[in-house]
């Protein structure tokens, strides 16, 4: 990793670089890549909200690498976790160092915000991202994902 690269946070103007990461990401794990009208409208919700934050990292002055985060104040423990729902590189960039600037990023808004926790989620297939978090000293946690992926307005029998 040298000085050509950055992480600074995202700006509309970043729609299209990250349209084409969620495309990969989305690639990765099987499911339909968002068009860049979707990723920019979401991105414009993001970027107005308080508790979110997202993080480019930039080489060479092109988007390179992309982390998207929630500060979320916890009942549970009287404290407050920092959720990273989001965090992929470009295929040309991986294993360059890019991964770990940005959660090196994600932990100074942790600490800054006073996180007990920092938590994200990589799928049980996905063994190059979960040996990555390993080696930033994440712990896989005993917790089973559970996704409701039906009709919210027409939701099964006993829901």
């Amino acid at each position: 990793m040298g000085s050509r690269e950055s992480v600074r946070e995202a700006t509309a103007g970043d729609a299209a670089g990250i349209q084409a990461l969620a495309g990969e990401l989305a690639e990765a794990v099987g499911d339909a890549s968002p068009d860049e009208e979707s990723v920019g409208a979401r991105l414009g919700e993001l970027l107005n909200e308080p508790r979110a934050r997202v993080f480019v990292a930039e080489v060479e002055g092109e988007v390179a690498g992309l982390a998207t985060l929630w500060i979320k104040p916890d009942l549970a423990h009287g404290d407050v976790v920092v959720e990273v729902p989001m965090l992929v590189v470009a295929g040309e960039h991986r294993r360059g160092g890019i991964g770990k600037l940005l959660m090196a990023r994600v932990r100074e808004v942790a600490a800054d915000n006073d996180a007990s926790v920092v938590e994200l989620v990589a799928t049980r297939a996905n063994v190059a991202a979960r040996n990555f978090y390993k080696s930033l000293g994440f712990v896989e946690a005993d917790v089973v994902s559970l996704e409701f992926v039906g009709d919210n307005g027409n939701p099964p029998d006993g829901a």
